[in-house]
């Protein structure tokens, strides 16, 4: 065991000696003209009219490392009126409204202007009615009270 520890200090002063050594030479190191690391962001592109992808890309970089990266976004609200211009475009209207109307503005817009959300295949005055049994909250938020329904037995009598 003694030789062990004796080996490991010898070896441990031969090493401080040619680190002390290598310390005593004057060496002068001169970077002119060297190009600077650089990191690079990938190149991504959206420049399709059917592309609802936002990309991001980034890097930074410094005097010893550099780093990049990037990924693309998915915009759900583009792929909504996408998704409502092709079922409009096959003739399918109501499910297109349908469709935009899961945006809470154009919920709020639609009832506004007195033409409801479809509802379980309801549409116009019955969807209204079960939208009020449905989601009374959403009526309090626009008119402060939730409306009376609206009685589709007596309308449909006067008709």
């Amino acid at each position: 065991m003694r030789e062990i520890i004796a080996i490991w200090v010898v070896l441990i002063a031969v090493a401080f000696a040619y680190s002390a050594k290598a310390q005593d030479t004057n060496m002068v190191m001169k970077y002119q003209g060297q190009p600077v690391p650089s990191a690079i962001a990938p190149s991504m592109s959206a420049f399709s009219q059917d592309v609802c992808g936002i990309p991001v890309s980034g890097a930074i970089s410094s005097t010893v490392i550099g780093v990049s990266g990037g990924s693309v976004y998915t915009d759900a609200n583009c792929e909504r009126i996408k998704l409502a211009k092709t079922l409009n475009d096959l003739g399918l209207k109501v499910s297109a409204v349908a469709v935009l109307c899961g945006d809470g503005r154009v919920w709020d817009a639609m009832m506004m202007s007195g033409t409801p959300c479809p509802i379980d295949g309801l549409i116009g005055d019955a969807a209204r009615n079960e939208w009020i049994k449905r989601e009374p909250k959403k009526f309090e938020k626009l008119y402060g009270q939730v409306p009376p329904l609206v009685d589709l037995a007596a309308k449909s009598t006067k008709e």
